[in-house]
């Protein structure tokens, strides 16, 4: 989306940056020709930010998480580094 001289006089002028703006458009709620991102929208994404950040640190605990798949089938799934062929004989 363009952004107008007046736009961009406004977010200096209230300490906006272009990083909370993208947040409001991705997570706010339309109000006619609005998007309004409220308190309690920045609530919902902070505790869903906060589960995934406690699932990546128990996928890192485990060396990370490994999915095999084919196609839009998923057939198994291990820790990352726990499963080691044996060197191929010559």
């Amino acid at each position: 989306m363009q952004v107008t001289n007046h736009m961009d006089y406004r977010m200096n002028q209230r300490g906006i940056n272009k990083q909370m703006v993208d947040l409001a458009l991705e997570h706010g709620v339309f109000d006619g020709d609005k998007i309004v991102l409220r308190r309690k929208d920045c609530d919902e994404v902070a505790a869903e930010l906060r589960q995934t950040l406690k699932l990546l640190e128990r996928a890192k605990c485990k060396g990370g998480i490994t999915v095999v798949v084919a196609g839009d089938c998923q057939i198994t799934t291990y820790n990352t580094g726990s499963f080691a062929r044996p060197a191929s004989k010559k």
